[in-house]
């Protein structure tokens, strides 16, 4: 830089030289010229855009706020969307000088503008080129640099349009007519042979025609420095014949010829590499290798090396041009969190406190749960959740400091300072404002009134709940807009009493107007229209639109469904614009199975939810076992014609051996249901079975060589009731109940004579985020319809994943008394208890713990309740994987089977389906 400096001081010397020069022509001549010259219009072509947010904005709106302010100086602009169309249809691989020129002819304009944007958290910069339509007219560089601000952008567009419309032959003209011929002739840069040298050029406002300026030329020289490029940058004046040029002189840092790591262990060196802004071939820059640094040290940090120091050296080439960077790196030991502490927790325990933290030490399952890993990320997630835990208790007061965070050889040690200060109580509860219903009415929708009777403490989830009950109580009335501003107010006295006061503004009453729909590619209006609960011109109704959402998400469909109110220029009306994002809904899936009981088993499904986007379904199945071949293929209808009827059949051919005997099969069912309620279905439909029954033991049951003389039909009716109130697809809340029965021969002929009934119920219930306590109970019953027998296949097989775990699915099945022959139960119920913790929803991963219990009993013969009913309990992992739900179940039985025998364990893995 003081080389730099001697410069300018020349440059001085020079300038009364200059002032005598003059160049050719008078004002008068680059007033005709400027005149003789055709009408300037510009084109402002797309730039490229670098940013850490908010790119695609960018993109499409920077050369319209560009295309503003130049024409706000008088200068014609191309449109915009001329240009896009421009660019389309002529789609040019990059914008160079020849294809910029071609969009000019295309566009009838006599300049472009065209470049890129370079926008960090600190700084922007807008590095730009000026083409003119002349081909013997060179391109100028226009760089514009800002700090980064909220006015930055703005700043930066409006130096951008001032230094474009000063490059403009009539504004080139008046100010070489200013400077009465005494400018510079030319601008220069020597010296690189790496980098392009346009990049020094976009640093160096001076231009052709302009008076040197010594504090100018010094910016300029400092703006070039900055770079990182250089390890010396000269100026200099010098005298030619065509006049006075000025000449930037640089000289280049070695060019990294190869990037190497050393001391890498856990972490690969092309991972570290790939972070660095700094490659192979460009020209070594101390300031960008500073930053990857930084982002080497992230990458360690986020992987647990908290210890990790980087460093680098230069191993310098002969002749100095060339240069290999090494990133040196020390690891240093992998740390996890060993303690977290609560620093003053007096009035709560500090292990409750911790309980509702993320970040915990590491413990024997960490690596399924990822727990012990110091994620930055939730370090203010849990001091706020520390904050909502105490502000819940009644701490109004709570102050919760930045974590202490301690890096030491063998672990992290996290400390979170709190001040817990006084613990108030509920006082009075009261409504003001706009109010539609009476006091009491009002009283019993918010929990908070039942606090203030106990005198129990104040609860900010509760306010906060309560103001939410109001919000959506008043919407149910038509009052969309509805604002309810709860008011805690503390009392001057030293009762640590608070009182709330619920302040409410209930706004205009609306009425939908219309339901529109975005965002479905793939799916028809129809089908997410018909599952709305507001139409239009319906007056809105907050309970219909939640129950709207729950619908949508419970088809399968969706990744996402929410919904937006748009006002419209009447206040009393709403646009209710549904947003959805759709899913995959189709899938191919192998399966693979296994049991200790089948064995391996495999299994493939083509399937599809939402077929042609009319949300009919269809899938086609094989699956093979030990005991099963299975081919099946089933179509539903939800909606015959847009109507609530539900239409579908299944077709299928089995094959299943009992042990004792094999039975194959090939039928058919035809299904319907139809609504009867918001939550409730009726279902009916018909089953046709053919059947033949062989490989009979020679000593088996009469019950089952009853049925071994050839082939024979089940001709069978069924009805079925369910009531299913349930959140979504994956429910966490809501109940399942349903009935059904089935009757066969009879009236309806086939040689099966029985008449079937069931009945069942599920609960689920969310105890927290992520933990689920899911309740299942069921049970059936069958009874002869006539003077036949019940078929032993149509009665109840008990046993394994999809009943009580830790059996197979034939330890629970009554046996007959003379033969000892499996021949089915006539009663039977099971219950399941699940907690499903779900560990990591980002791979749908959940652990179940369960507990199960069951019977199977056959009422003809004798039984004893203490034998029949059993119990298991056990473990299950579910993975919703990308080729289908994985289930890894290993169960224990409580209790001997039937034939006195009493497992250690069973394990059983089915994945596609199970079998």
């Amino acid at each position: 830089m003081n080389k730099s400096a001697e410069r300018i001081q020349k440059i001085f010397a020079l300038l009364a030289f200059t002032a005598a020069l003059g160049l050719c022509g008078s004002a008068a001549t680059m007033a005709y010229a400027a005149a003789a010259a055709p009408a300037t219009r510009i084109l402002i072509l797309p730039f490229q855009i670098h940013a850490d947010s908010a790119r695609p904005q960018l993109e499409s709106s920077f050369p319209k706020m560009l295309g503003e302010r130049i024409g706000a100086a008088g200068v014609a602009v191309v449109p915009h969307e001329h240009m896009l169309r421009l660019v389309k249809s002529r789609n040019p691989d990059s914008f160079d000088i020849a294809a910029v020129r071609s969009l000019l002819s295309g566009a009838g304009a006599t300049h472009a503008v065209y470049g890129s944007v370079h926008q960090s958290s600190a700084s922007l910069s807008i590095d730009a080129r000026l083409i003119s339509a002349g081909a013997s007219l060179a391109p100028k560089p226009l760089f514009v640099e800002q700090v980064a601000s909220a006015a930055g952008m703005g700043n930066a567009l409006d130096a951008l349009a001032g230094s474009v419309v000063a490059e403009l032959p009539s504004a080139r003209a008046s100010r070489v007519a200013a400077s009465a011929g005494n400018g510079i002739a030319g601008v220069e840069v020597r010296g690189t042979n790496v980098l392009d040298p346009d990049v020094v050029h976009m640093r160096i406002s001076t231009r052709k025609g302009d008076h040197p300026d010594a504090a100018a030329i010094d910016q300029e020289v400092k703006r070039i420095w900055d770079l990182g490029y250089f390890s010396d940058v000269q100026v200099d004046l010098q005298q030619r014949p065509e006049g006075i040029f000025l000449v930037y002189t640089v000289v280049e840092k070695p060019r990294v010829e190869h990037i190497a790591v050393e001391g890498t262990k856990d972490l690969d060196a092309d991972d570290i590499i790939a972070v660095m802004n700094t490659k192979a071939g460009s020209i070594l820059n101390e300031s960008l290798l500073a930053d990857d640094i930084v982002k080497i040290l992230e990458l360690y940090r986020k992987n647990g090396f908290y210890l990790a120091k980087i460093d680098h050296r230069i191993d310098g080439r002969q002749g100095g041009a060339s240069a290999a960077l090494v990133i040196v790196v020390d690891e240093g030991k992998k740390l996890y969190i060993k303690r977290v502490d609560i620093g003053g927790a007096n009035q709560l325990k500090a292990g409750e406190v911790k309980d509702q933290l993320l970040l915990s030490e590491r413990s024997i399952i960490s690596w399924i749960t990822g727990t012990g890993v110091l994620k930055e990320e939730l370090i203010e997630r849990d001091s706020a959740a520390i904050a909502s835990y105490y502000l819940d208790r009644g701490f109004m007061d709570i102050t919760v400091a930045a974590p202490k965070i301690s890096y030491e050889d063998d672990g992290i040690a996290i400390l979170f300072p709190i001040h817990e200060g006084p613990r108030y109580t509920i006082g009075s509860v009261k409504f003001s404002g706009d109010l539609i219903d009476t006091d009491e009415r009002l009283r019993s929708v918010v929990a908070s009134e039942a606090l203030a009777q106990k005198k129990e403490y104040f609860n900010l989830s509760v306010l906060q709940s309560d103001a939410k009950a109001l919000t959506e109580y008043y919407a149910d009335y038509g009052y969309a807009f509805a604002d309810v501003n709860p008011q805690p107010r503390k009392r001057d006295d030293a009762s640590n009493v608070v009182d709330l006061d619920f302040i409410i503004q209930k706004n205009n009453k609306v009425y939908v107007r219309r339901v529109l729909v975005e965002g479905n590619s793939k799916t028809r209006d129809n089908v997410i229209l018909r599952e709305m609960r507001l139409t239009d011109g319906e007056q809105f109704e907050g309970s219909k639109l939640h129950r709207s959402i729950e619908r949508l998400d419970k088809l399968g469909y969706f990744e996402m469904a929410e919904a937006e109110l748009v006002p419209t220029q009447n206040a009393e009306e709403v646009d209710l614009k549904v947003k959805i994002k759709e899913r995959p809904t189709g899938a191919l899936m192998a399966g693979v199975g296994y049991s200790t009981f089948s064995s391996v088993g495999v299994s493939g499904t083509l399937m599809e939810r939402n077929l042609w986007g009319r949300g009919y379904a269809v899938s086609l199945q094989a699956a093979f076992t030990g005991l099963r071949d299975a081919y099946t293929f089933s179509f539903t209808n939800p909606r015959v014609n847009d109507t609530p009827l539900a239409m579908g059949t299944d077709l299928y051919h089995w094959r299943d051996d009992y042990i004792d005997f094999t039975k194959k099969t090939t039928g058919g069912v035809l299904r319907f249901s139809y609504p009867i309620g918001e939550y409730t279905s009726l279902g009916w439909g018909y089953r046709l079975d053919q059947y033949e029954i062989y490989d009979v033991h020679v000593n088996a049951s009469q019950l089952i060589r009853d049925y071994a003389d050839g082939t024979r039909y089940t001709s069978a009716a069924l009805a079925r009731i369910i009531r299913d109130s349930t959140n979504r697809e994956r429910p966490t809340s809501g109940t399942i109940n349903a009935m059904g029965v089935e009757y066969g021969g009879g009236l309806l002929r086939g040689n099966d004579d029985f008449i079937t009934v069931d009945a069942e119920h599920q609960t689920y219930f969310e105890l927290k985020p992520e933990h689920v306590l899911h309740a299942r109970i069921k049970g059936s019953a069958i009874f002869e319809n006539g003077s036949r027998r019940v078929p032993v296949f149509e009665r109840f097989w008990m046993g394994g994943m999809q009943s009580v775990r830790g059996y197979n699915s034939r330890d629970i099945v009554p046996r007959d008394p003379n033969t000892g022959d499996r021949i089915g139960g006539t009663r039977m119920a099971f219950a399941n208890l699940e907690y499903i913790w779900s560990i990591n929803n980002e791979f749908g991963l959940s652990l179940v713990p369960f507990f199960d219990i069951g019977f199977n009993i056959d009422a003809n013969h004798d039984y004893t309740w203490s034998k029949e009913i059993l119990k298991s309990t056990g473990m299950e992992l579910r993975w919703r994987s990308p080729m289908g739900d994985l289930r890894f179940s290993y169960g224990i039985p409580f209790d001997e089977d039937r034939k006195g025998n009493k497992s250690s364990g069973r394990f059983e893995f089915s994945m596609g389906q199970s079998f």
